[in-house]
């Protein structure tokens, strides 16, 4: 066994429940001794860590403990440690005091064999020592987490005592040991380690261990107690999305069950859309497990950077948030709701860093009706985010002005039908030809039929104009001096291209 001084000992893991009544920090030890009986203390080796069993420390009282006081420092014992007692005379300690003896009282709860346990291996050497505190780390931040309350301070409590020096959640400073705390995808802080002054090789390398093993337990911690919060909410967001959904027949049983719940389906609401696809392919949808991932950070992001009246819930692949108020809001919910789209979209890309995420924002509409008014706002609002040049993250309905008319419009499913049907000829012609073509047609209408003033538009020969409009015509079948085809043509334009 090596040479060890007694601050680096007493750093060890298991070694932090002793009570130190007096030491020499740089007093060095080499050997670990069990006894039971203080007159063996004339004869144990020099340097010796001497462990006291219970039934004899319970001796060490009055003129006979001080004798064998004196036997210790006549032998060059190094420490001594008495088992399940609570104090000893102030002789004793003046004694151990003035010839540098560490004397130390280690609590009835602590087992005499991990004790020496610990000291043999802190003796053994480097690797041994490192191996001994990744070892205690383990089982005590175990016990940590099974705690039924605090756990997040009694897991660094318990890496702290495993590795001897503070370990605390937050940025480390250059080269302190630190692991990433990491939940649902996302780092949240850092678990890191203080560096002691005198550090040593086999600290280092234990550190390593210790603050990764603390980092994993402290983020279940984390997700666990955000699940616990989020249940509740995951309740109302289901029913939300029924009151969405359900046939007016249905509806009245919904909202008076929401009353029950504490839902106040009876305010004033404002629903927030989100649209998520692949940065790769922005037509292809992200999987279902993602997007409840995504609404998850996104809840708790706005409940704890906005408010905590806000909900989730889903359409088919798209979440929602809502957020609903006893009392109308009024001008302040625009700002309101501008921030919590913001702080959303930004949640979502760092649980995904390469999603694609836009938000449509409805209207402030009251009680249940106005709820899903509200919706169907954030739904054609969402509409206008694809088609915005250059395209927008967030667009609300009520920024919309005279368009807004249209929005609303176009968000009915048998106003898309129509527009679909009527221009079909030259979507079918694919993307880039079908954009091109009701471009060239929208510009013509919306100019009073001029060639000239589209061409302009368009940034064209007029002759350009000329063809790209026979050519439309004829596949589309229509007569473009009918005033009401060339209505339902100009809105049809307008509409497909705010998809």
């Amino acid at each position: 066994m090596s040479q060890v001084p007694m601050r680096d000992l007493l750093a060890g893991p298991d070694l932090g429940a002793l009570t130190v009544l007096t030491t020499a920090p740089d007093r060095t030890v080499s050997s670990v001794r069990v006894i039971d009986k203080l007159t063996d203390l004339r004869s144990v080796p020099s340097e010796s860590f001497v462990v006291v069993l219970p039934s004899t420390s319970a001796q060490a009282r009055g003129h006979l403990f001080d004798i064998a006081m004196r036997d210790a420092t006549a032998s060059g014992v190094g420490a001594i440690v008495l088992h399940g007692i609570d104090s000893v005379e102030s002789t004793a300690v003046r004694i151990a005091d003035r010839n540098g003896i560490s004397l130390l009282l280690a609590p009835a709860s602590l087992d005499s064999t991990r004790l020496i346990v610990a000291v043999a291996e802190a003796l053994a050497g480097d690797a041994t020592a490192a191996l001994a505190r990744v070892d205690a780390a383990r089982r005590l931040i175990t016990a940590a987490e099974m705690r039924g309350e605090d756990r997040r301070s009694a897991i660094l409590s318990a890496a702290s005592d495993a590795l001897g020096t503070p370990v605390a959640a937050r940025q480390p400073s250059h080269g302190e040991p630190a692991a990433p705390v990491i939940v649902d995808g996302a780092v949240d802080t850092f678990v890191t380690a203080e560096v002691p002054s005198d550090v040593r090789g086999s600290w280092v390398v234990a550190a390593r261990v210790v603050t990764t093993l603390t980092a994993d337990a402290y983020a279940r911690v984390i997700a666990d107690e955000r699940r616990t919060e989020l249940a509740p909410l995951a309740d109302r967001g289901r029913l939300l999305g029924e009151l969405l959904l359900a046939p007016d027949s249905e509806r009245v049983q919904l909202v008076s069950h929401a009353r029950t719940v504490g839902l106040p389906v009876d305010g004033w609401h404002q629903v927030l859309r989100f649209e998520l696809s692949s940065s790769l392919d922005a037509a292809t949808a992200v999987s279902a497990d993602q997007v409840d991932a995504i609404s998850v950070s996104m809840l708790h992001a706005v409940r704890s950077e906005v408010d905590s009246l806000w909900h989730s819930t889903r359409i088919g692949g798209e979440p929602l948030l809502v957020h609903s108020v006893d009392a109308d809001p009024g001008p302040a919910s625009a700002r309101t709701a501008q921030i919590a789209a913001t702080t959303a979209l930004a949640a979502a890309r760092k649980r995904f860093p390469g999603i694609v995420v836009r938000c449509g924002i409805g209207a402030v509409h009251r009680q249940a009706e106005g709820l899903r008014t509200s919706a169907t706002d954030a739904k054609a609002a969402l509409a206008v985010t694809r088609q915005a040049r250059p395209q927008r993250d967030v667009v609300a309905i009520d920024a919309l002005g005279l368009n807004r008319m249209l929005v609303e419009w176009y968000a009915s499913d048998n106003t898309r039908a129509s527009v679909d049907d009527l221009l079909e000829p030259l979507v079918e012609l694919g993307p880039a030809a079908a954009e091109e073509a009701i471009r060239t047609l929208q510009a013509y209408l919306d100019h009073q039929n001029s060639p000239a003033r589209a061409a302009e538009v368009l940034s064209v020969h007029r002759q350009t104009v000329h063809y790209r409009l026979n050519k439309i015509t004829r596949q589309l079948g229509v007569d473009l001096n009918d005033p009401e085809q060339r209505l339902a043509l100009q809105l049809a334009c307008r509409a497909w291209l705010m998809r």
